[in-house]
């Protein structure tokens, strides 16, 4: 009787031990994980007292525009101090170039940040060595190219583009001189079909045809296709009856080509 008390006994305590092993000891340790612990844990000085700060995506879009518009403000100031600053000209320009690169990344289509890069690039062009000029006038044919992308029909940007490739022509020999005279031509004839009666575009277009005719010569099926498209134009252009005519008859006659400076392109100064 006393070795079978004996054997209960040890039943019950192996059956005490196996449940508590198997089913009390793994709750506790679960839920003494999910306590919290007594000590916090390190966080950085001052984070907790941080607000959470919602991102509010219209606010974002005002203020990325607020700071665009102000780059442009102060590329525009700059560009006014550029005149008549002599020796201190270029460095202006080229901190007018930065505000207007500066805009351009907050807001890559802007029309009116690209129209203001083309413009500065000219004018930086016109007091750089060859090399550099090409260069810059490359980028600003694509800066006004992306302002008429951006803005459809806006003449400024086609004399902008257009005098742009007149320009490298200009500083350029044989036929890279011949493709950027026709790339000229090319935009001055856009634009004349966007605005007809627009003077700039078709004393550009003619400049251009004139560098072109020098390069390759008058006879060239380029020059005559191109002088016939011109002419026609003229003849659309306020019905025909007016002085381009004649100063047409008179570069293409000279010994020299005529050089113009490019008409201002934006309304803001």
């Amino acid at each position: 009787m006393g070795y079978l008390s004996e054997f209960l006994i040890a039943g019950i305590l192996l059956t005490l031990g196996w449940f508590f092993f198997t089913e009390v000891l793994p709750r506790w340790m679960a839920d003494r994980a999910a306590k919290p612990p007594e000590q916090p844990l390190t966080t950085l000085p001052g984070v907790e007292e941080q607000p959470i700060i919602a991102i509010d995506a219209e606010a974002s879009i005002e203020s990325s525009r607020a700071t665009h518009d102000a780059f442009l403000s102060e590329a525009s100031d700059l560009i006014l101090q550029a005149r008549g600053a002599e020796l201190f000209t270029a460095d202006l320009l080229e901190q007018a170039a930065e505000k207007a690169q500066d805009a351009i990344k907050l807001r890559p289509g802007s029309f009116n940040a690209n129209m203001l890069a083309g413009e500065i690039g000219v004018k930086r062009a016109m007091i750089a060595d060859t090399t550099e000029a090409i260069g810059l006038l490359e980028e600003s044919a694509v800066r006004f190219a992306t302002a008429t992308e951006t803005k459809k029909g806006v003449i400024d940007a086609y004399v902008g583009r257009g005098w742009s490739h007149l320009e490298r022509a200009r500083r350029l020999d044989d036929d890279r001189a011949a493709s950027a005279y026709l790339d000229a031509a090319e935009v001055f004839l856009k634009g004349f079909r966007v605005s007809p009666q627009n003077l700039f575009i078709l004393r550009g277009w003619g400049m251009a045809i004139d560098g072109l005719a020098r390069v390759i010569g008058d006879t060239a099926e380029s020059v005559r296709a191109a002088e016939d498209a011109y002419r026609l134009a003229l003849a659309e252009h306020r019905g025909g009856d007016h002085e381009l005519h004649a100063w047409y008859a008179e570069i293409r006659a000279a010994d020299e080509p005529t050089q113009m400076q490019m008409p201002a392109v934006r309304d803001l100064y």
